[in-house]
């Protein structure tokens, strides 16, 4: 028999997606239809200007391969843009474009991890890192941030700092808690990483979807060397299906990542490159975005908290995560399956983020769905 990578069998497709594939068997009723707040995608539209210049980019240029690593103004644009937002020098030459930034942490990880390597993560934890890592004969070091606020902090971090310790991963705003990790956290982190000679990967793709805190990238030019992010344009700017991302570390990182980029994918298409290009000149400014998710963040908060529900406050992001003890659950997958077959709302479970005991809820519907959702919650927990 054929052998396949034996580290296959330690991996699954996630939680997240089996979840949504089991929730499309369930059918509505016309008095309560289906209200999906699972996959974290934006429901609000992409800006019709992408739409339109892409169009007559197609239909004005030849769609060719484009250039390795990223075509050269999309990066110039990057560049500038990181550069003005916090105060630091990046050059087009730090930067890799990507498919998506799932793409970008996947060659990321593929390049750093090692067989025996392990990786310092705060739960809760977006699933899409230790399958990759997994995949390297590496393992995710799963660090419980319940008692410091959902924060990472080098407190925790020394606690399970070890000789095969490799990297920190980070994901701020969180995918699902919502936090936002504080200044002081973000800088003994930085030199926590140098001083021990880690690389840091920080997943900022919430990075612009921040309420009332400032946000506090990791890319700084003092800890080029450490580290490496990662973000997007499919929360920011609705472009999921475009599958464009990039990342910024050093020039020397960067073009060894280079190599595995080149063999994966050899480069996003030059369609969804040129429509980021035209996210970052015309349409840096989503305010009214960010307006309508802090509101929905907001009156969903509330109405758990008046319902006697405890969710953790988000503080960016587009979802709320909510604990079950309350209503009298220990197991999310089994709260989310009856939830679904019993009120037609789809919930993701906190097993998919290593957390069991919480329910990620998504901000992707207008207030008045999300206000119904609530309300079938609240019948639910009355029963």
């Amino acid at each position: 028999m054929l052998k396949l990578n034996p580290y296959l069998n330690q991996i699954e497709i996630s939680i997240i997606r089996k979840f949504s594939e089991e929730a499309k068997k369930i059918v509505g009723t016309v008095d309560k239809p289906i209200i999906n707040l699972a996959v974290g995608e934006p429901d609000l539209p992409q800006p019709k200007i992408i739409i339109d210049e892409t169009v007559k980019y197609m239909q004005s240029s030849p769609l060719t391969y484009p250039q390795l690593g990223g075509v050269l103004e999309l990066r110039k644009e990057i560049a500038k843009y990181h550069s003005e937002k916090y105060s630091v020098s990046v050059t087009p030459e730090e930067i890799l474009v990507t498919v998506g930034s799932t793409e970008a942490l996947s060659t990321t990880l593929n390049a750093i991890i090692q067989k025996g390597d392990e990786v310092l993560c705060g739960v809760p934890i977006y699933s899409g890192y230790e399958p990759v890592i997994k995949l390297r004969g590496g393992t995710l070091i799963k660090i419980d941030t319940e008692k410091t606020g959902y924060q990472l902090t080098v407190e925790l971090l020394e606690e399970n700092l070890t000789d095969k310790t490799r990297a920190i991963v980070l994901n701020y705003p969180c995918n699902p808690s919502g936090v936002v990790l504080s200044k002081k956290n973000r800088d003994e982190i930085l030199e926590f990483a140098k001083k021990n000679n880690l690389f840091l990967i920080s997943d900022e793709v919430y990075s612009e979807i921040v309420f009332e805190k400032s946000f506090n990238s990791f890319l700084s030019d003092e800890y080029r060397e450490n580290v490496i992010v990662v973000n997007s344009f499919s929360k920011s700017h609705s472009l999921t299906g475009w599958r464009i991302g990039y990342l910024i570390t050093s020039k020397k990182i960067r073009n060894e990542l280079l190599k595995i980029h080149q063999y994966t994918v050899t480069s996003p298409p030059i369609i969804s490159q040129y429509g980021a290009i035209i996210a970052l000149k015309k349409c840096q400014d989503i305010s009214e975005n960010l307006k309508i998710y802090s509101e929905r963040s907001k009156v969903v908060y509330d109405e758990l908290k008046k319902i006697g529900l405890n969710p953790i406050k988000p503080e960016g992001g587009i979802y709320i995560f909510l604990p079950l003890k309350e209503l009298g659950f220990k197991d999310s997958y089994d709260f989310c399956l009856k939830f679904l077959e019993e009120e037609k709302v789809v919930l993701i479970p906190g097993i998919a983020f290593s957390m069991e005991g919480f329910v990620r809820i998504s901000l992707i519907q207008e207030k008045t769905i999300l206000l119904e959702a609530i309300n079938r919650l609240r019948r639910f927990f009355k029963k």
